[in-house]
């Protein structure tokens, strides 16, 4: 699903700024699914050109003024159309396994400092979204806490796995030079 899809989903709940869309993804699908403010404003451009948003400014006294932005009809139609398409793979982007991938480029004090960046990492990541999860649970629909209980699965699944390969991993000989 694209970032354009994902908006229009969120302002199916009601009117965002821009901001408001960043911290809609930040904190509910972040994990999962994150986009930039360099992502999200051209989508917007792109949404509203296509009639599938509108904006309106709204004047505020001694700041800036705020630019609330609303699904239409077809804004909606187009939504419905899109989450109805078939699921596709998910595209795994980890920068964590690619530096595991290379860990023996590592010294074995390196290596050994690498694993434990990792799995305090992820027990960071899971106190967050347990947090987080606490914090905004009541407003969750099934679905919604669906995706948040599978999150905590996943960092709670990463972190077993790290700690049960850490002590094998940690044994490796980092490669020679030569090589």
């Amino acid at each position: 699903m694209d970032v354009k899809t994902i908006i229009l989903g969120f302002l199916s709940y009601g009117e965002m700024s821009g901001y408001d869309i960043k911290q809609a993804f930040s904190n509910s699908i972040g994990f999962f699914y994150d986009a930039s403010f360099g992502a999200i404003y051209p989508a917007l451009r792109k949404l509203e050109e296509e009639g599938l948003v509108t904006k309106q400014e709204v004047i505020q006294s001694g700041k800036p003024n705020k630019i609330l932005y609303q699904i239409t009809e077809q804004g909606k139609d187009t939504f419905r159309q899109e989450i109805q398409t078939p699921i596709l793979p998910p595209v795994l982007r980890s920068d964590m396994l690619v530096k595991i991938f290379f860990g023996k480029s590592r010294s074995p004090e390196e290596q050994k400092d690498m694993l434990e960046s990792c799995l305090n990492l992820q027990r960071q990541m899971l106190q967050q979204s347990r947090a987080s999860f606490k914090k905004l649970e009541l407003h969750f629909d099934e679905y919604q806490r669906f995706c948040w209980e599978y999150t905590i699965h996943h960092l709670e699944s990463t972190i077993s796995f790290l700690e049960h390969k850490m002590p094998s991993l940690a044994k490796q000989p980092a490669l020679s030079a030569s090589i």
